[in-house]
């Protein structure tokens, strides 16, 4: 018995030299890379969205725990681009032959928050950070009572051409400002297909 309490107690102690696995509380999405960081803000995981889909799909299914659902579209259902989706509640990652989009279309997936560099989340009002932006950035595209998109911020080494500009990644505000859905890399594409 007293060898039995002793290998259980080895079992459960991690070996020397070995680090626990960090715990994911946020994902951060910008309209250049995916982080998941712990409950005080520490980096977990980056994926730079140039990398393709694979680093952004390893980095999600590590944040939650499990692997994603996949899904297939055809050609007529996905405006013409045959595409994966790759589904984690409300998280969405969907390559196509002409690219692949990151989605959050609700505020958390397995108790992991989902937020956009700007600090906000769907579901949020995000109508001061859209008010904030400078006047040739903060435009209702539409201006149809829509709601405008929001263009976020983009990390240093943008992969399709930000580099120097401020916002990147799309996010979709209601009328009112509250944000309905949050995407990467930016493209209005992903809100209609």
């Amino acid at each position: 018995m007293l060898a039995g309490l002793l290998l259980s107690a080895c079992s459960s102690t991690p070996a020397p030299g070995s680090t626990p696995t960090p715990t994911v509380s946020t994902i951060v999405m910008s309209g250049s890379r995916l982080v998941s960081q712990t409950p005080d803000g520490q980096t977990v995981q980056t994926a730079d969205l140039d990398d393709g889909p694979d680093t952004a799909i390893v980095l999600l299914t590590n944040a939650f725990g499990t692997s994603p659902i996949q899904t297939e579209m055809t050609r007529d259902e996905a405006c013409d681009a045959p595409s994966t989706h790759y589904v984690w509640d409300d998280a969405m990652l969907s390559v196509s032959s002409i690219g692949f989009t990151v989605r959050f279309s609700g505020p958390s997936v397995a108790g992991i928050a989902l937020r956009s560099s700007g600090g906000f989340a769907v579901g949020e009002n995000a109508q001061a950070f859209f008010d904030a932006l400078p006047e040739d950035q903060a435009h209702d595209e539409y201006n149809d009572g829509s709601g405008p998109f929001v263009y976020d911020k983009v990390a240093d080494g943008a992969p399709w051409g930000e580099d120097g500009s401020a916002f990147g990644g799309v996010a979709l505000l209601q009328p009112g400002g509250v944000v309905k859905a949050i995407v990467a890399p930016d493209t209005t594409r992903a809100f209609y297909c």
